[in-house]
């Protein structure tokens, strides 16, 4: 009996000290979370002025302000082709396609 007694609190005392380890390192690593963040947050302002004219820019005319999207570009546009030239080599998009220009011939 005082062997079993004996062994469970040595089992005891091994789940207490891996609870207080993990109790340790999850303490640990919030206070340096907190350190890191109020490194972060030092109160710094934000300097507005290399911005400001591209805000009054914006603020006057937000139309003219926008960049103008471009377009497709060709190799995007070659590449988009040579996917579906890929896709539609595939045995069963060969099938498919063979079957709609029988029913464009035959129609």
């Amino acid at each position: 009996m005082d062997e079993t007694f004996t062994f469970w609190l040595g089992v005891l005392g091994v789940l207490v000290g891996v609870l207080c380890l993990r109790i340790g390192i999850h303490l640990h690593g919030e206070a340096a979370r907190r350190r890191k963040r109020e490194q972060e947050l030092s109160g710094t302002p934000f300097d507005v002025s290399a911005i400001a004219p591209q805000i009054h820019r914006v603020r006057q005319d937000y139309l003219a302000a926008l960049h103008p999207q471009a377009g497709p570009s060709p190799r995007k546009r070659g590449m988009i082709a040579a996917v579906r030239r890929r896709v539609l080599g595939l045995p069963y998009f060969r099938r498919v396609w063979n079957a709609q220009e029988h029913q464009k011939h035959d129609g």
